[in-house]
């Protein structure tokens, strides 16, 4: 099974204005503090143990939005696009 890099975890948290790639909220300004969460967009398990992790495979997720993606993903078996689509749906609407 392949493992999490948190090297590539941190650089792209590092060079990221640490806004949420699906509500756009920006915690630090909302709440102060710095805090967003790195998702793989592709579950790890799914990978060969060859795979690298890329800046592509990761997405910069709030806390929230975080925890609603596995919950899309577990509960109804949906990938990361889709369930972009429905939240930000849901954020418009």
């Amino acid at each position: 099974m392949a493992e999490r890099n948190r090297d590539i975890v941190g650089q792209l948290k590092g060079r990221s204005a640490s806004e949420c790639e699906i509500c756009r909220q920006r915690f630090a300004v909302r709440y102060g503090v710095e805090c967003i969460e790195a998702h793989h967009k592709v579950p790890i398990s799914t990978y060969s143990s060859e795979h690298a992790v890329r800046f592509e495979d990761l997405a910069l997720l709030c806390p929230n939005c975080h925890r609603a993606v596995h919950i899309y993903m577990k509960k109804w078996d949906l990938d990361y696009p889709e369930i972009c689509e429905r939240l930000v749906g849901r954020l418009a609407g």
